[in-house]
């Protein structure tokens, strides 16, 4: 059986890591009346037909942040199937999504609904399968969902700096599997490159996340990664690791 894709990354150029919490399984949902797929019921989601709205609720998921606009955007079946070859490429190659950014590959359902439209919609079936009768979804279990961080009682370390605003807001271009920019998943090189000074006012590393604090500002809003800015939240944070020694 073909491996499907949760990112296009590698072979496009594009490293993508973590934007959002990974799946660790499948994803569970219902209608609320719009015939999308929300969180909820499982046996409602099971009776889904494997529509694109469900590919994009379940394999595509933590695509979304990342992927939402711009060039390599997938919120459209249009051009997902567009770049279809090059993501089941990056997928059997398993480059993606990146171990590095605490990823866990799809498992058997997740990648099996991704397939099956894929496949269905090459050779422009009619007759849709619904995610119940997928063999590797029989017995699918509802998600582990990662709870909301609150950033006020979070330790401050320099792993959970990475692990809850580096991976999802700057890990596409400064990780060491990029290795195009400076690097901020060690934090001696960090240190090294002189971003960080003993307060956060006088730190490059965060007057960039700032508006107007810095001649750049990141995450880069130009469109080509759809990656948010930081939270008010998470820039707090960051402010508050460096204040109080950025260890």
């Amino acid at each position: 059986m073909k491996k499907a894709l949760l990112f296009v990354g590698a072979l496009m150029g594009l490293s993508l890591t973590g934007c959002s919490y990974a799946l660790e399984e499948l994803g569970v949902f219902k209608t609320d009346g719009s015939g999308l797929p929300q969180i909820g019921s499982f046996a409602a989601f099971r009776d889904q037909s494997v529509s694109f709205e469900v590919v994009k609720a379940t394999s595509l998921r933590t695509c979304q942040e990342c992927h939402a606009s711009g060039s390599r955007a997938m919120d459209t079946a249009d051009k997902v199937l567009a770049q279809k070859d090059s993501i089941l490429s990056a997928v059997q190659r398993e480059t993606m999504p990146p171990r590095s950014a605490g990823y866990k590959a799809l498992n058997a359902c997740e990648k099996q609904i991704l397939e099956t439209w894929l496949d269905d919609q090459t050779h422009d079936r009619k007759d849709v399968q619904k995610v119940k009768d997928l063999a590797a979804c029989a017995d699918a279990e509802a998600p582990k969902e990662k709870p909301a961080t609150d950033f006020k009682t979070l330790e401050l370390s320099f792993e959970n700096l990475k692990a809850e605003i580096f991976n999802a807001k700057c890990m596409v271009c400064h990780s060491k599997e990029t290795a195009k920019r400076t690097v901020l998943d060690d934090l001696q090189v960090i240190k090294e490159k002189g971003l960080i000074k003993e307060s956060a006012a006088d730190s490059v590393l965060y007057q960039i996340v700032v508006p107007g604090m810095y001649k750049r500002f990141m995450p880069p809003q130009n469109g080509k990664y759809g990656i948010k800015p930081l939270t008010p939240e998470e820039t707090d944070y960051l402010k508050r690791w460096i204040d109080a020694g950025a260890n």
